[in-house]
């Protein structure tokens, strides 16, 4: 049913890389947090930025350009595991507090069989290879929140008494400050309780978890050693746990609490959907690759969960005009569930890849996303107001990457830089690119390989609690080392 996100949008509910919103539906955030991910992979193709639509021969290309299937001679078995460090800094009035995740995964695991022609072998057609792989997109794993004492901050509570007065006391987490006894009815209106002072203390913490994954199946074939075409299907998983924690303690003039409340919001979602992927790589001469890669969009089915519930302290109690004195009280939502289709956009991506001999070589991507064509569909509700949201807050974007690879017999030593534009239309003051530093070292044997990459993210996301809420800003700092082993047979 809607009122899950209706719920939601009513607190301005924000997660992982989402500034503030003006959306009445928290389905339109679902439509950018889903439709996001970096280029990922294999430890090389980590190093050296993510960059992947020109070069072939690595196991990235299964779920990346299809077409760099055609480069293999052998068959090959890689996997690929990782650690992860997300530290996020939110300021909010001049104050600061940062929480850290850690994660491990095995965020990539996959095999290609080849069936290259040898080189005396007649034919225009020089073979080709199947991969399959498991490879997970993005990780929504990520704590943040904020702690504010600030005089004249304001409280949840404003924005419930307003709310109140003006439309009446709505159902669902609008009406749990009501259900609590934290606003009541006074002279034909509504008030908060006697005990909520100028003094406020404020707190929230955000933990979020969860995957985006994607099992691939894919082809490419080699015509003459000039052209390389390939193809994939690919079937994502998704996997998204939210909870949100909203505190509010007031003080007397001693410094002791006179009301406290705590706000708690759970919301669980998971879906899988399935996408297709073309792909073309051209030699015009040895030492320079040209590729285009399509990916078209993900059709995602949806289904989420969600539930709240409130705590409220009062000291000294509250006397009440119908239920007496009340030191403590509670309420909870029911369970509201709710699904839904979400077609995430297409892109389209070409790169550049020129060999220096056998020293090594350079590697660029451009990708080309818009965003605003994301589109959400339901028979459980009604999504025109989400999409023509979704329409005008986001925007197209231009991603791009560059690496190389510098080759010491066999030691590979890698670097690379991506950026990743803002996918709002109107940014205004808020920025919210994402920038990508990345390096590593690799040793390739006849028959075995390993790799490691280091990769650096940095972006800013936004976050209020409750709409006419101070806006917090949040210093995304991401640090994740991969090592790949493959093996040849």
């Amino acid at each position: 049913m809607k009122g899950l996100k209706l719920i939601l949008a009513s607190l301005a509910i924000l997660v992982f890389n989402l500034p503030l919103l003006k959306a009445q539906s928290g389905y339109v955030e679902d439509a950018l947090r889903f439709s996001q991910y970096g280029a990922t992979g294999s430890a090389r193709i980590n190093a050296i930025g993510g960059t992947q639509n020109s070069l072939g021969g690595d196991i990235s290309n299964v779920h990346g350009n299809p077409a760099g299937l055609g480069f293999f001679q052998n068959s090959e078995f890689s996997v690929t595991a990782a650690y992860g460090d997300w530290n996020s800094e939110t300021l909010l009035l001049n104050q600061s507090r940062g929480l850290n995740t850690t994660n491990f995964s095995i965020p990539n695991i996959g095999a290609v069989i080849s069936r290259a022609k040898a080189p005396l072998e007649i034919g225009d057609w020089r073979g080709g290879s199947f991969g399959i792989s498991l490879n997970r997109h993005s990780t929504f794993n990520q704590s943040f929140g904020y702690f504010s004492n600030q005089l004249d901050q304001g409280s949840i509570l404003d924005y419930y008494v307003d709310l109140y007065n003006d439309q009446g006391v709505p159902s669902g987490t609008d009406g749990l400050f009501f259900d609590a006894f934290l606003i009541n009815p006074v002279d034909g209106g509504y008030d908060f309780v006697p005990n909520a002072s100028d003094a406020l203390e404020k707190s929230e913490t955000v933990e979020n978890e969860g995957n985006q994954t994607q099992v691939s199946f894919s082809y490419g074939g080699n015509y003459k050693n000039k052209l390389f075409i390939g193809g994939s299907l690919g079937i994502s998983t998704i996997s998204f746990r939210s909870t949100k924690t909203y505190n509010e303690e007031f003080l007397d003039d001693a410094n002791q609490t006179t009301l406290f409340s705590s706000l708690q919001e759970n919301l669980f979602l998971d879906g899988s959907g399935i996408n297709l992927g073309l792909g073309i790589i051209y030699k015009p001469v040895d030492q320079l690759n040209l590729g285009l890669n399509f990916k078209s969009p993900t059709w995602n089915r949806l289904n989420e969960e969600y539930d709240a519930d409130i705590f409220a302290d009062f000291s000294p109690p509250y006397q009440d005009p119908e239920f007496g004195t009340i030191a403590e009280s509670d309420a909870e939502t029911d369970i509201f569930i709710s699904s839904y289709n979400l077609r995430t956009p297409l892109m389209v991506g070409a790169g550049m890849t020129y060999f220096f001999g056998k020293n090594g070589f350079i590697s660029g991507d451009v990708n080309y996303l818009d965003y605003s064509t994301a589109n959400l569909r339901s028979n459980v509700f009604n999504t025109e107001q989400d999409n023509t949201e979704i329409s005008r807050l986001y925007g197209q974007t231009i991603n791009y990457s560059v690496g190389g690879e510098y080759r010491i017999q066999k030691l590979r030593i890698r670097a690379g830089y991506a950026f990743y534009g803002d996918p709002f239309g109107e940014s205004g003051d808020l920025d919210r690119s994402t920038t990508q530093l990345s390096g590593g070292i690799g040793l390739k044997l006849p028959a075995f390989s390993i790799d490691f990459g280091l990769i650096n993210r940095r972006f800013n996301s936004y976050y209020t609690s409750y709409p006419g809420a101070d806006l917090a800003t949040i210093d995304n700092n991401q640090i994740s080392g991969s090592l790949t082993l493959g093996f040849n047979f």
